[in-house]
């Protein structure tokens, strides 16, 4: 066989797995395009305001300007919440409802983000943006239970799933990056041509959303009653995961807490701009291996134990980091581990609420849980901002807050499982 041949074989056979990964006949398929063209855009989305006037921010300046950015973030899921997280709630329609309106708001708002990238209206039409990404992102958690063929239905079977989207929109999204990064060093482009070729992936992911909704839009749906509204989630499930979701919690803060408490040691050590590079890139190599070693976990261990041992490699890790003299190899190190922690907690977590809840309940569950640890998230980060630790501090500090989580969550689920164990007292007999 010819160099030539080979190659055409080979190219063949990637197109043939491809086509069967992103098949419509498979349901699984159609989320793994969305996901793939969502993560795309914001990435696209990212490059543009990095290089506009969004992005004039840097760890260097004011402590005040990064605090009213980190709010900023905030915001998204501060708005998504209340607004999205009902309708979620409503059926499998209004879910895939959701999506495609997220892809039609989100072209909206970069059409005239294109025309005002250098201006104040950017502010708004950005988070016009963050706010229908994020509606996208829990629709997404919503649907991977509707979409995972029944018979597979299981917490393995969720935490593959979850796996795989996670590692295919962190592709897709470096993907883009990268061709973003190249638009935007290229002379006469610029910025607001990222946002141009964003509008293509957005485009196609409202057609595939359009497509999802096609067949459930047809069927014929008797007249609605009004009914009143349903209870939210209750019982020793749904306890269960908001028990779960407070350590998940805690290690969201400390990523954003990591976060800028490396990027001000830092600066005051006058080290080069290389080595917080190599540190995010280390951490998102992390975050890609958790995707693969996760659901090989779920073989061994159910999803609360892979949260609890993800914030336990965590506080380890930062407490023998901190135990020796700081340097860069040790926080590069430390880096990567919160990346594979963090990520792999998630993917567990995301999993056993699918598990545990109805899903009536997806769309406000995930939205709340969501929500808080973006907040999280924006609390580490502000304490890191707001305060002056230094690097050894900053890890003994994370060793700290994982030890107290894993205490708390602990003592919080045995109290659970005795709670719900007891018999009801007989009532007296008057």
């Amino acid at each position: 066989m010819s160099s030539r041949q080979f190659h055409r074989a080979a190219l063949a056979r990637v197109r043939s797995h491809l086509g069967a990964y992103f098949s419509t006949a498979a349901p699984v398929g159609g989320l793994r395009r969305l996901q793939a063209l969502s993560l795309a855009s914001d990435a696209l989305m990212a490059v543009a305001l990095a290089g506009s006037l969004f992005f004039s921010i840097s760890p260097g300046e004011a402590r005040s300007k990064i605090t009213a950015y980190l709010l900023f973030t905030m915001a998204p899921f501060a708005i998504m919440a209340p607004l999205v997280a009902p309708l979620l709630d409503r059926g499998a329609l209004a879910r895939r409802k959701v999506v495609a309106a997220s892809a039609l708001v989100r072209i909206a708002a970069v059409t005239g983000m294109i025309f005002s990238l250098q201006s104040l209206a950017v502010f708004p039409l950005a988070l016009i943006s963050l706010v229908a990404s994020k509606a996208y992102l829990v629709a997404k958690s919503s649907l991977v239970p509707e979409l995972v063929p029944r018979e597979e239905a299981d917490p393995k079977a969720f935490i593959q799933t979850n796996a795989n989207l996670t590692l295919l929109g962190a592709v897709a999204g470096a993907t883009a990056a990268t061709v973003g990064a190249g638009i935007l060093k290229t002379p006469f482009l610029g910025p607001s041509w990222d946002l141009v070729v964003e509008l293509i992936p957005l485009t196609l992911m409202l057609r595939e959303g359009l497509r999802m909704l096609r067949p459930l839009a047809t069927q014929a749906h008797p007249p609605r009653r009004r009914s009143r509204p349903q209870p939210g989630p209750s019982g020793p499930g749904y306890a269960g995961t908001l028990l779960l979701s407070l350590m998940v919690a805690v290690v969201r803060g400390q990523v954003g807490f990591f976060a800028l408490v490396l990027a001000f040691a830092l600066k005051v050590d006058h080290s080069p701009a290389w080595v917080y590079g190599a540190a995010l890139a280390s951490s998102t190599i992390g975050s890609a291996l958790a995707t693969q070693i996760t659901p090989r976990l779920r073989h061994l261990l159910k999803e609360p134990i892979i949260v609890a041992v993800s914030a336990g490699a965590i506080g380890v890790a930062a407490i023998l980091t901190a135990a020796n003299d700081p340097y860069r190899g040790a926080a590069i190190a430390l880096s990567f581990i919160i990346g594979l922690g963090a990520q792999s907690g998630k993917i567990a977590f995301d999993a056993d609420v699918q598990h545990q809840l109805v899903v009536q309940h997806y769309g406000r569950t995930f939205a709340r849980y969501e929500s808080s640890f973006q907040l999280a998230w924006v609390l580490g980060a502000l304490v890191a901002a707001t305060s002056r630790f230094n690097l050894q501090t900053g890890e003994s500090l994370l060793g700290t807050t994982s030890a107290l989580a894993i205490a708390s969550y602990l003592i919080a689920t045995t109290a659970l499982r005795h709670s719900s164990g007891e018999s009801t007292p007989p009532a007296a007999d008057w």
